[in-house]
This record gives structure tokens, sequence and C-alpha cells, in this order.
């Protein structure tokens, strides 16, 4: 389910379609921008326009000690170029390992902000309820100060979407095709779920490491999570799909100003193909595109990895072209 809103339509649209019933929403803002020149991640921006619009969910986005996971998240802002290609907004520094330490080797690179862009808002309704975060997005539009600099915005449009039957349709058309294009849509900072006593972070995206956050929430929400549980649907992800020799040029380290100093995270993309000795194995235990769906529907609405809720770890997941299948092709790279 899609549906386009503008300033324009108002409640019983909501109700008309259920949209005010969706367990996982997906929202596309399209907002005028001006005003900002300077060094900036621009998923702070983003963080201050849903605040200022929504001051109800200022909370959700305060830091929370313990392993609870936030059930939402936000992207930087995406601009689409005069090529047609999409860029997403943020200061980076080009930095290289000089003998045991990082050195930034170039100058931050600068944000000006004019004209139109788009971000995602994506949320549990346990969180709040979609039709007032539409309402009060639709309804937003003002001047204020931000990072010394009189910034204006203007909400003009929002799409939305039923994470949920997105994921679903996803998770057959990935069966179907084989495999899964998953692209690192903003910065993403990734953790080893397997290791206990820290944070690790973890810079080759397998399977395991990329969902796992999708998979942690997913538990959570639904009130089923148990380490024994969580563990078993990362090794069943593990063993359904494995990432090809692409991964190492389709996925890069981007060194990333949110604070004071740069951190590493990655952009890109990586392909993952079916395993179907194991699919067909799977099939007999569950059925597989529901579950896969939902995983899936938690990675689009949620993220994945550490800092989702500032604009870190947005994704796009797409199957692999059709009739390019491993099982139709005997390939499995």
């Amino acid at each position: 389910m899609e549906l386009s809103l503008n300033g324009i339509e108002q409640q019983e649209v909501y109700v008309s379609i259920g949209i005010c019933r969706l367990k996982l929403a997906l929202l596309k803002t399209h907002v005028n921008l001006y005003g900002f020149s300077g060094y900036l991640f621009s998923g702070k921006l983003v963080k201050t326009i849903l605040i200022r619009s929504a001051p109800r969910l200022e909370e959700l986005f305060t830091p929370i000690t313990g392993s609870m996971p936030k059930l939402l998240h936000i992207s930087p802002l995406y601009r689409v170029k005069s090529n047609g290609e999409t860029e997403c907004i943020y200061s980076y520094a080009i930095c290289n390992k000089a003998g045991t330490y990082v050195k930034c080797i170039d100058e931050l690179k600068p944000v000006t902000l004019n004209g139109r862009y788009h971000f995602y808002v994506g949320f549990h309704q346990s969180v709040e309820n979609v039709t007032n975060v539409l309402n009060a997005l639709l309804n937003y539009s003002e001047c204020f100060e931000f990072m010394n600099q009189k910034v204006c915005v203007e909400i003009v449009e929002i799409v939305a979407w039923n994470a949920v039957e997105l994921g679903r349709n996803l998770a057959t058309k990935v069966v179907n095709s084989g495999g899964l294009k998953l692209v690192l849509a903003s910065p993403t900072m990734l953790r080893d779920p397997l290791r206990v006593g820290g944070r690790y972070k973890a810079f080759l995206p397998t399977p395991e490491i990329v969902f796992a956050t999708p998979v942690y929430a997913k538990q959570v929400a639904e009130g089923g999570y148990t380490t024994k549980r969580y563990r078993s649907e990362l090794l069943r992800l593990r063993r359904l799909f494995h990432e090809t020799y692409s991964v190492w040029g389709g996925v890069k380290v981007r060194w990333v100003y949110y604070g004071r100093r740069p951190e590493p995270a990655l952009v890109g993309y990586v392909n993952y193909r079916v395993n179907y000795e194991y699919l067909d194995f799977l099939r007999q235990k569950l059925n597989v595109e529901q579950w896969l769906g939902e995983v899936f529907a938690y990675a689009l609405a949620l993220g994945v990895g550490a800092g989702r809720a500032t604009g870190f770890g947005h994704v796009e997941i797409k199957p692999l072209a059709e009739g390019n299948s491993a099982r139709n092709q005997g390939e499995n790279l």
C-alpha cells in the first residue's frame, strides 16, 4: 500500500485505507529547505525538524542505557541530481591508515542546502500513531535557528507505505530471483551481534550482521525475544544467504562527522545469493516468505546497525534481476 499526501488531504483519507492501524510505517517526506551552508551530517537537521513539528517525539530521541532497541528510525536528507541519481547529504573526510593510526588527509566536504530534498521516517505502532505524525508533518512550515544559521523548512508532500506489505512483496521477489541487492543508502555502523562484553564494530556485511538489529527489534517489539531464539534466527539468515565476491568492490568505508571526531561507517551495496538447498529444507519448517518478509519490513522501516535514530543505517532492498536466479544458472558465487 502506498499513500501520497499533501497538506490538503486530511483524517478521513487515513481512516478509509486503514493507515492509522499500520504496525510498521515508512514515510518519505518531501521538503523545501533553504538557508544552511557548512559542515553537517543532515540527519541532525531531520531530527530537529521532527522534534519541532511533533514535540511528543523528542523523548524518543533521548539516548537510553541498556539493550532496548529504538523502534524509530530516520534517514539523512537526500536530493535528486540533474542526472537522476539520488545523493545522500552529509559531510565526510578522506582518511587513510598511517602506521597504526588513521589520518584524515582532506578537508571536510561542506553542505549547502537550497532547494527540494526528501528524507525517510520509519517507526513501530507502539511509538506513535501514524495519523498523528502525518498531521504534524503536513502542517509544518517555519524558519528557525539551526547551528547559528536561519534555516527555513516547508514540508510539501509525504508518501506513506505499509512496511509489512513492502517486506512481504520483497521476500517473494527475492526468493524467486535468487537473491537480493542491499543498498546502504546512508552511512551504516554495524555491530557484531555474537560478541558480548562490548559494542564491537563490524565492517564485513554478512547477512547475520546486517539483519541483526531488525531481527532483534522484531523480537522485542512482538514480545518473543530470547537469546536462543535470537541467535537461531541469525543462524537461519546466515545459512539462507551468502554474500558474493562483489562485496569487496561494492562496500567501502567513509569517515563521517557526527560529533567531534570522524567515525568509520559503511556505504555502498552488497549482493546476497539464496542457498536453495537450505531454502527447500527451511520450507518444511516454516513459511519462509512470511518470516523473511517480516525481517525485511523491520529493516526497511527501522534501519540496520547502530545510530538508526540519528540517520545512520538506512537501507534499500532490491531483488536481483528476474531470470538471473542461481537456481536457473547453476551459479553459486
